[in-house]
């Protein structure tokens, strides 16, 4: 293998906010990826702790999403910071991290357009997540034997496959997929298309023209790595020219077999309001997956009126972008993982 270089959110004030804040532990750091690419991320440890602990690795979603899990200034979930606070609050230590050239790796990103190809390849964000892997796995008050990963959504299919590439010690001890797709990423991106063309009310020509030029430009980057030159304006916004090796090898990945092909234990995490990956078709397709493992050791967590980002919803309307995670969802969580993290 190639050396590739997660205090309840809760805080219900005054007191409450104080006692919190003295149980963790931030930990602003800089680990260096398999090219030498500097990322900024954050250690979240419980407080005063002398023995060595569990730790995860807390992935994010597709996107300029950052290591909370937020897309600012419009869209601010705090997804992994609230489940970064909560793990460290029930004794696991975390890691998460901003992307490569963004937000605060922003200035390391390439001047030249044309190099954006092999900077943001799928590959190089498999090279993160193992940089950070390593990391948190050599933090000395990390037990390196029980450390696991985390992904959310796009972040989940990374975790897959970086799971899928390590063996013998560096083997993570658990996994956790949270809204993560079950199926191959052309067909969650037709899906999702539609439903928004749906939603805009576009015409049945107008949805037959967008998702027929929507497959035929997955079609050309699966075969050729490259976006192709005559994508329609109102596509034009999810393929950046650049973005053609990336997709092409995700465009690759078969979670199933992917997850079948993990020996471990794995939560699914999934709301059954999730309006982007497909309680049905997605987590479904990876339960049976996992089901069908020689001495299965997973769980599906599916979660009543909540959204993509692990909010339940307080109204029809409710995006369920914004607020707190459940309590009892990060509980649970925290639970299962020191259950497998530390048997």
């Amino acid at each position: 293998m190639r050396h590739f270089l997660f205090l309840l959110a809760l805080m219900i004030g005054g007191i409450g906010d104080l006692r919190a804040a003295e149980t963790i532990l931030n930990q602003q750091v800089i680990l260096n990826s398999n090219d030498g690419t500097p990322l900024a991320g954050t250690l979240t440890i419980p407080a005063n702790i002398t023995f060595k602990i569990p730790g995860v690795v807390l992935i994010q979603g597709s996107g300029p999403t950052d290591r909370d899990g937020n897309q600012p200034p419009v869209l601010r979930p705090d997804l992994l910071r609230q489940i970064a606070d909560a793990l460290a609050q029930n004794g696991i230590a975390s890691l998460r991290y901003d992307k490569r050239g963004m937000h605060a790796n922003a200035s390391h990103r390439p001047a030249n357009l044309e190099d954006y190809k092999t900077f943001f390849a799928w590959e190089r964000f498999i090279d993160d997540a193992f940089a950070a892997y390593n990391f948190l796995r050599g933090q000395g008050i990390v037990d390196a034997d029980k450390v696991g990963l985390l992904g959310h959504s796009e972040g989940g299919l990374i975790v897959l496959d970086l799971a899928s590439r390590l063996r013998g010690t560096e083997t993570p001890r658990a996994l956790v997929l949270a809204s993560t797709a079950g199926r191959k990423i052309d067909l969650v991106i037709r899906e999702q298309l539609e439903r928004l063309l749906t939603e805009q009310k576009a015409t049945p020509a107008q949805r037959r023209y967008f998702v027929a030029a929507n497959d035929r430009v997955l079609k050309a980057i699966a075969e050729t790595g490259e976006v192709p030159s005559d994508v329609p304006p109102g596509l034009a916004g999810l393929y950046p020219a650049y973005i053609g090796p990336f997709l092409q090898s995700e465009l690759r990945l078969d979670p199933v077999a992917l997850a079948q092909g993990f020996s471990g234990p794995v939560l699914l995490l999934q709301g059954d309001a999730d309006r982007q990956i497909s309680p049905k078709y997605d987590a479904l397709a990876l339960d049976r997956a996992l089901r069908e493992r020689s001495n299965d050791d997973h769980a599906l967590l599916m979660l009543p009126r909540t959204s993509h980002n692990l909010k339940r919803l307080q109204s029809d309307e409710d995006p369920g972008i914004e607020g707190d995670i459940d309590p009892g969802i990060l509980s649970q969580l925290s639970e299962w993982l020191l259950k497998k993290l530390s048997p």
